[in-house]
Formats: structure tokens, C-alpha cells, sequence
């Protein structure tokens, strides 16, 4: 009898998420991006939300909620209702945070829908730079350390990983620079006011083209097939690889049945021709991983930072 009751719970429990996934979405859709704009997590999900919304059949708006390294942004995701009208569009410092910081939240209780896109950190200079390549920065830098300045989108992030192990790669010294996202580091560098910065390669595009800003080389093990004249860093210092990546997440326990319905959604939209030639030519390699293989490898990466910060003494003040 006892486990007549539980088989029956269950399938009550199965028939309401179900019939509540089949009125989802029932109002408009908000994408958190815990970053400022400007950046590559906001070109990403300014496109991606218009498609995913035409999918949906309603509206997805953006909205940006940067600080504190992507926490609090972050953080309005995994408080809120877990019914799928709260999404976050985030990039891979989701999974080096919980290293570095103390957060308000378990970011393992998130529930990951998707991964989207690969898109590597790019360093780059200002033309201004006393360097135009790398081999010519890192002579540079070990001649007068501490001189050059590196922009990061912010004390953890990604880009600020990528310049501490440059730093301690190359055996060099340089003064970092923290921002509160990837748009300010990246007006102090046209400005003049740094002589570099790591940032994704969508947010630098159209500065390269200008020659506004100078490619110095790839932070993936590979080169771009966007720019396929500027150096991997591993060209010059074997062994050097960190990616960037973006997915897409909800609150803490939101149904199986809404996660799949998302996922599908976005899958649909990053197979339009259209949208995979505009997110190709600003250096994105579109992906679209399902949920279950997306899950397992974002709690694969925490457990990389944890080491990854243990091996080269590395902590945030």
C-alpha cells in the first residue's frame, strides 16, 4: 500500500510539472546578464533573446545586473522562482567563483540548460603599447616590471585568470587592473589609460577592424578561424590554454519539462543561418550542448579552478 501511495505522488508530481510546462512561458521571459554592456555576454544574449523569444512564442528581455564579479547577478537567478521566466546568460566565471569568493548562493544547485558558444579571451593593446606582438610584450615586461598594465572585466573573471597565469607563465610581473565588466576595461584601453586587456573576442571585433586596439594573441590552445594571423599564447609559452565560454541557467530546481522546452528553444535558434554567420564573424563557435552534458562539465570545471588555484597559489584579495 505504502509504496502504492508513493508510485502515485509520483505521477501526480509528474502530470503538474508537465501540464505546467505546457503553459510555459505564460508571461515575458527575463535574461540576466550579470555583466555590464558592451561585453560578450551582452552581444550574445541581446541576439539570442529576440530569436529565442520568436521560438518561445513570447517576449525574452534583457536585462543587466553586473557587481561583484558576476555574484549578484548571479545571485537574483538563484532566488528566484524556479518556473523559467528567470534565466541567467553568464560566461564561464560561474564556474571559477565559487573558488575565489564567498557566494551567497550554491552555484551546483543552478540549473544549467545550456552551454551556447565558445568564444576564447583575446589580449589585446592599445596601439600606444611599447609592444605589437606578444614575444615583444614579454621582453617588455621583463624589462620593466610592473610597468605594463592589464585590464580585466573583474577580480576572478575569466580574463583576470588568463592574465595571472600570462604573468606567471612568462615569469614576468604586471600591474592588474580590475573593472567592474568588460566594457570599462575596454574604454580605459582605447583611452590610453592601460596598455592592454584581456576580453572576449565578440566585444573586440569591430576595435580590431578599426585598428582602434592591436591583437596580441589567443588565450585558447588553438587559433580563431576569425583571426587566424594572431598567435595562441601557447605558441610562446607551451602548455597555456584557458577558453570562454556562455550557457544559459534558471533558478535552483525548476522543472525538467521547462529546462528541456528552453533548451529546444535555443537550439532552434542558434541553427538559423542567419544568426550562426553574424555570431561566426565576431569570433563565436556556436555549440548548443544539451542540459545533462552541460551540468556534468560545468561541475567538472569548478573542481578545475579549485586546482588550478591551489597549483599556482593563487587567491583574490
Amino acid at each position: 500500500m505504502r509504496l502504492f501511495f508513493i508510485s502515485l505522488l509520483a505521477a501526480a508530481m509528474q502530470f503538474t510539472t508537465s501540464v505546467y510546462a505546457a503553459e510555459y512561458p505564460s508571461r515575458t521571459i527575463k535574461m540576466i546578464i550579470p555583466f555590464a554592456p558592451g561585453g560578450g555576454s551582452d552581444t550574445l544574449g541581446r541576439v539570442l533573446a529576440e530569436k529565442m523569444g520568436n521560438e518561445l512564442g513570447a517576449s525574452v528581455i534583457v536585462e543587466n545586473k553586473p557587481g561583484a564579479s558576476s555574484i549578484i547577478g548571479t545571485d537574483a537567478v538563484a532566488k528566484a522562482a524556479p518556473d523559467g521566466h528567470t534565466l541567467l546568460l553568464t560566461n564561464s566565471a560561474i564556474t571559477s567563483n565559487p573558488t575565489f569568493f564567498k557566494l551567497p548562493f550554491d552555484t551546483q544547485s543552478l540549473s544549467a540548460i545550456t552551454k551556447v558558444a565558445n568564444a576564447p579571451q583575446l589580449l589585446v593593446a592599445n596601439p600606444a603599447a611599447p609592444f605589437k606582438n606578444l614575444k615583444e610584450l614579454l621582453a617588455y615586461a621583463k624589462a620593466n616590471p610592473g610597468k605594463v598594465t592589464i585590464g580585466t572585466a573583474g577580480a576572478g573573471q575569466i580574463s583576470h585568470l588568463a592574465a595571472e597565469l600570462l604573468e606567471k607563465s612568462s615569469g614576468t610581473e604586471m600591474t592588474m587592473v580590475h573593472y567592474k565588466g568588460s566594457g570599462g576595461a575596454l574604454a580605459d584601453l582605447l583611452g590610453g589609460q592601460i596598455n592592454m586587456s584581456f576580453g572576449t573576442a565578440p566585444g573586440l571585433m569591430q576595435f580590431i577592424r578599426s585598428g582602434k586596439v592591436i591583437p596580441i594573441a589567443v588565450s585558447s590552445g588553438q587559433r580563431m578561424s576569425a583571426l587566424p594571423s594572431v598567435p595562441s599564447i601557447a605558441e610562446v609559452l607551451p602548455g597555456y590554454d584557458i577558453n570562454n565560454w556562455f550557457g544559459i541557467f534558471a533558478p535552483p530546481q525548476t522543472p525538467k519539462p521547462i529546462i528541456d522546452r528552453i533548451y529546444q528553444a535555443v537550439n532552434k535558434a542558434l541553427a538559423s543561418p542567419e544568426l550562426s554567420k553574424k555570431f561566426g564573424e565576431e569570433g563565436f563557435d556556436i555549440v548548443a550542448t544539451p542540459p545533462d552534458k552541460f551540468e556534468k562539465s560545468f561541475k567538472q570545471e569548478i573542481g578545475y579552478w579549485q586546482k588550478f588555484a591551489k597549483d599556482n597559489n593563487l587567491k583574490i584579495d
